[in-house]
């Protein structure tokens, strides 16, 4: 019966996994985000190699690849089967990782949670790298299991694996940057548990994978000194432990994948479940420690440790920006194991039932509450279509920040045009968030922008403008120069028909 099950069940979860994505594929509207990777990717593959590095500022492989990918079709729905795609990938992926790992049903039950987890679903819905992300990181700690945590006695297939490894580690890295931090992490994993010959050759791989990307350091370089450049906000351990904390509260029990300033009252109730959790877990690790653990959590705990503490570099010097719960899709999977491995030592097999089904329960309140009134932030397809319906000619639209421009640009197909059309990708805070400095040079910009002639103006504004003094210079322009005619508020998004005031 057990063998019946195991044969459907891949098929099943993959199944599951497309029921939800792909219909959400196709009804939700673009951020500005996904808005940036199409504008990348919209002309070719070698456009697209001359403008990410200056606009996305991010490794080329996903780009280059979607670029090949849209050249087949060009909707927004397309673009996302890309990452749909990469999600089944990384389930089949990590079934036979799981199937390592652990034996008996656990190996089921664990891929069928990572199939219908909040997080994977949220990477299939974005035309942005994050489902590829994880599809190699699945990759990786598969090869890494195969050829360096096993006792292998075909050496030809360790080997095999080794080389495989190698290879991946080089896509990662030109995937996505924070990829570095897992390798180090292997290294680090395999130095702790003392198997010295297996760390001897990930080492001589590593220098192979290291010559293989020379040509990203110059590139890395300058990305970094830009990003560094910009204003950042006081930083504090506590701060950095607070992100952190937060990533490993929506990989182990998921509520709002993009928490909110005040908590919701079942994400209450889930840290205190957590809390409860890793106590339990604590105490049995110390009164059975040499049955708790093994080499394999050891070792997945110490790539997860390692990110962790990189995450912990990039936010001492670039700040909290680039630790948001979308650059943790790099250790996403190794917390994920960490944590089952974890479970499967606590609870007898009699109760993981149980808490599947607890864990179900979080997983459909995560997945209802990331898509508010089933849109992404910005509605920009509402939007677009509000302007559209209520525009006359000589109306153009002024957007703010100025990076917005790129979602409303893929929307908007009326008489008019969307400003300002120029310096889309230059401008970083200025000063601390909330106050009238953080965007004054933009919003300076985006004033000298609106034609002088022109007597009424939509002007789009996004959520940012909600959080204290952040846009007075802005508005104290609107309410010296016009009278509001039309005010309507979207989902993260404000649109205003102004009107100039007669002098």
């Amino acid at each position: 019966m057990r063998k019946t099950v195991e044969k459907w069940l891949l098929p099943i979860l993959i199944f599951l996994h497309l029921a939800i994505a792909l219909p959400l594929a196709y009804h939700l509207n673009i951020w500005v985000d996904e808005a940036s990777t199409l504008q990348t990717t919209q002309n070719g593959l070698v456009t697209a190699f001359q403008g990410l590095f200056a606009n996305e500022k991010q490794a080329p492989l996903y780009f280059l690849l979607l670029s090949l990918w849209r050249s087949i079709d060009h909707s927004f729905f397309f673009a996302r089967i890309f990452s749909v795609i990469c999600s089944v990938l990384a389930i089949a992926v990590f079934w036979r990782l799981a199937h390592k790992l652990w034996s008996g049903r656990a190996p089921m039950l664990i891929s069928a949670l990572f199939a219908l987890h909040p997080y994977l679903l949220w990477a299939s819905l974005e035309i942005r790298l994050y489902s590829f992300i994880i599809l190699l990181t699945c990759l990786l700690l598969n090869f890494f299991v195969d050829g360096f945590m096993s006792d292998e006695v075909d050496k030809a297939r360790q080997k095999r694996a080794q080389t495989l490894y190698a290879i991946v580690a080089v896509a990662a890295l030109y995937t996505n940057y924070y990829l570095g931090f897992p390798l180090v992490g292997g290294f680090a994993a395999l130095i702790v548990l003392r198997r010295w010959r297996s760390a001897k050759i990930y080492f001589l791989l590593m220098l192979g994978v290291g010559l293989a990307i020379l040509p990203l350091f110059y590139i890395v370089r300058l990305q970094f000194s830009e990003r560094a450049a910009a204003f950042q906000e006081n930083k504090s351990v506590a701060d950095a432990l607070r992100i952190v904390w937060n990533h490993f509260l929506t990989f182990t029990l998921p509520t709002e994948i993009f928490t909110e300033e005040v908590s919701s009252s079942i994400s209450v109730v889930r840290l205190w479940v957590v809390r409860f959790g890793m106590i339990v877990a604590l105490v049995l690790m110390i009164k059975n420690r040499k049955r708790f653990l093994d080499n394999n959590l050891i070792g997945f705990a110490v790539i997860t440790a390692v990110s962790v503490a990189f995450f912990f570099f990039v936010y001492a010097q670039l700040g909290s920006d680039y630790l948001q719960i979308r650059h943790a899709a790099v250790y996403y999977v190794a917390v994920f194991v960490v944590v089952c491995m974890v479970m499967v030592r606590i609870l007898p097999d009699r109760y993981r039932f149980v808490a599947a089904t607890i864990l179900i329960c979080f997983y459909v309140y995560s997945g209802m509450a990331l898509y508010p009134a089933m849109t992404k932030r910005g509605d920009w397809e509402r939007v677009s279509t509000y302007i559209t319906q209520n525009e006359s000619p000589g109306q153009p639209s002024v957007v703010f920040p100025v990076y917005d421009t790129v979602a409303l640009a893929q929307y908007y197909k009326g008489q008019n045009t969307v400003l300002p059309d120029e310096k889309t990708f230059s401008f970083v805070p200025e000063g601390a968030v909330g106050s009238p400095d953080v965007y004054a040079s933009q919003i300076e910009f985006v004033i000298s922008s609106i034609p002088s002639d022109v007597r009424e103006i939509w002007l789009v504004t996004s959520d940012k403008c909600d959080v204290k003094l952040t846009c007075l210079p802005l508005e104290n322009f609107v309410k010296a120069n016009y009278t509001v005619i039309q005010d309507r508020e979207f989902y993260k998004e404000r649109v205003r028909l102004l009107r100039k005031t007669t002098q």
